[in-house]
Parts: structure tokens; C-alpha cells; sequence
């Protein structure tokens, strides 16, 4: 009965999920676009307020330049402790949303405004059926994924404290169709020197 319910609610739910989605993709929120980014995180700690999250919102260092980080919580002591982690800054700006048949496109549709609608669906539909109720759930939506802040240590810090109070963590970027993805790649950047 549970999982039927949770399943009707995604399913009354997704105009809302869409015009979420229209919203927050027409927001810029290139890294370097502090307000962008803030905008965005904003919009989405509403949502999660409304399902009972409480929202705060962790600043960076000013000489830093990036916006700073939305974390959201919900207390309990059921389950395991879990860590949702999204993004809210995009590489990109300029494409606004749009949507031909059943796809959308429009910068950060996909990457990752997206999967965030997907992870606030999943979390109205489980607080409609009640299945929340004394559940520990942090989720955390940072600023600067596209582009870390430095020092990394500094920007990355708040994530690494959610992530040792927490059991299992969950990300919500986009992956293969139909997969679960449990492994992330990464990125390194050298300069090279060489005297002949």
C-alpha cells in the first residue's frame, strides 16, 4: 500500500516537478554567478522546507568567490542516515528551457537541476506516504561543483562533515539509463615544464 501510494504521488506530482524544473533552469547559475547560484539554492530550500527539512545555508570565505552551499536536515534515528548530494551551479548560461515532446533542454537541465527534481519527487512522495517520519536525511547542494572553490580543503569541508555523520550518500547527477552508477570518475589538471 505504501509503495502504490509513493508511486501516485510521483505521478500527480510531475507538472509540478516540470514547471520546477522550467524555473530553476531559467535561472543562470554559472559558478561565478554567486546570485544565480544563490537564487537557485534558494527555490530549492523552499521545496524541501515544505516537506519539513530545515534549510541553512553555509557561506564560503568572501575571497573565495563562490556562493556557498544549501544543506537541509530532517532528524530521526530509523534506518540509516543519509546524505543526498546534488549541485546547483551549472558550466554554462544562456539556454533557456524548453521542451520538445518528452524532453526538456535548457542549461542545467540534465546537469544537474534535473536530478534534483528527481531527488525532491522521490522525497515529497515519500513524506505524502509517510515514510519519512524519523528518518535522518541530510541533503546537501553545493555551489561550486562545475568549479571547485579554493582552498579545496575549505570548500569541500562541510561535505565531509555531513559525510561522516551519515551511513550511506546517494548523488543524483545524471548516469547511463537505467543504471545505478557507484563509482565517480575525476578530474586532474597538470602544467608541464620542460627545458631542452
Amino acid at each position: 500500500r505504501t509503495e502504490r501510494a509513493i508511486a501516485e504521488q510521483v505521478t500527480q506530482g510531475q507538472p509540478a516537478a516540470e514547471a520546477l524544473l522550467q524555473r530553476v533552469v531559467d535561472i543562470e547559475s554559472p559558478t561565478e554567478n554567486l546570485a544565480g547560484v544563490r537564487a537557485v539554492g534558494d527555490a530549492f530550500a523552499a521545496e524541501l522546507q515544505d516537506i519539513g527539512f530545515r534549510t541553512r545555508w553555509v557561506e564560503m570565505p568572501g575571497d573565495m568567490q563562490r556562493a556557498g552551499h544549501l544543506v537541509a536536515e530532517t532528524r530521526g534515528s530509523r534506518g540509516n542516515r543519509l546524505l543526498l548530494l546534488g549541485h546547483l551551479d551549472t558550466v554554462l548560461a544562456g539556454e533557456r528551457f524548453r521542451q520538445e515532446g518528452e524532453r526538456a533542454y535548457g542549461t542545467g537541465t540534465a546537469d544537474m537541476k534535473g536530478g534534483i527534481v528527481v531527488m525532491l519527487q522521490a522525497l515529497r512522495a515519500l513524506h505524502a506516504a509517510g515514510a519519512l517520519k524519523g528518518r535522518q536525511i541530510t541533503v546537501m547542494l553545493t555551489g561550486d561543483e562545475e568549479d571547485a572553490g579554493m582552498p579545496l580543503a575549505a570548500a569541500r569541508a562541510p561535505m565531509v562533515e555531513l559525510a561522516g555523520r551519515s551511513d550511506m550518500v546517494l548523488s543524483f547527477e545524471a548516469a547511463i539509463d537505467g543504471t545505478a552508477t557507484i563509482g565517480r570518475r575525476g578530474v586532474n589538471g597538470w602544467t608541464l615544464e620542460a627545458n631542452g
